[in-house]
């Protein structure tokens, strides 16, 4: 906050349709992601009479669910941001209003 006689710093600008486009793009990589396939069970039958197969299948499991999970967390981060950018509207239009009720014009 300036002082008397102080130039007061620029404000925080925000683009929300930057953060809408952010936040579009971020479930489109998480679907993407959450989609993949590792190719490991394609792969478990490559080497009949090993353990190839009973490794491949294990490690399917464990990939497929690490691609869900970090797909899920992806859209979680594309939530918030959407979440922060609605809120960081209300909050602009909240103070408009209530600057311009006193008064001042924002």
């Amino acid at each position: 906050m300036a002082g008397p006689g102080e130039t007061p710093a620029n404000g925080m600008k925000i683009d929300p349709a930057a953060l809408r486009t952010f936040a579009t793009r971020l479930r489109t990589e998480s679907d993407t992601v959450a989609k993949l396939d590792s190719g490991l069970a394609a792969a478990a039958g490559a080497l009949p009479g090993t353990g190839w197969s009973a490794a491949c299948t294990g490690a399917a499991t464990s990939v497929d669910n690490a691609m869900a999970r970090i797909g899920s967390r992806v859209t979680h981060i594309a939530d918030t941001v959407e979440q922060a950018g609605k809120v960081i509207i209300d909050t602009d239009q909240q103070l408009r209003e209530d600057l311009e009720k006193i008064g001042i014009r924002a």
